[in-house]
């Protein structure tokens, strides 16, 4: 017959141990990522872009990158603008 240990733990003390092993098997990217708010308008946009708000608008005429409407408002992901302004002067194929 297997010898075992029996450990007796309270539920606070199980807990904290279950969430620091947790913690410890996630990698680093997901613990700091944190979702961003959208930037809503032309306005928040040309000051996230650091460009005047006729350009902004312009760029988003010209279909630069994703954006969502939800009545008059206009949403823009944080990280789809960096990742399209990456690419905007990039030559295409």
């Amino acid at each position: 017959m297997e010898s075992g240990v029996i450990i007796q733990l309270g539920r606070d003390e199980l807990t904290r141990i279950i969430n620091d092993a947790v913690r410890a098997a996630m990698p680093q990217d997901i613990r700091e990522a944190t979702p961003q708010p959208f930037i809503k308008g032309i306005h928040e946009l040309a000051a996230f872009l650091k460009v005047s708000p006729a350009r902004a608008q312009k760029l988003k005429n010209e279909g630069a990158f994703p954006y969502w409407q939800d009545g008059r408002t206009l949403l823009f992901d944080p990280d789809a603008v960096r990742a399209a302004m990456a690419n905007i002067n990039k030559p295409k194929r």
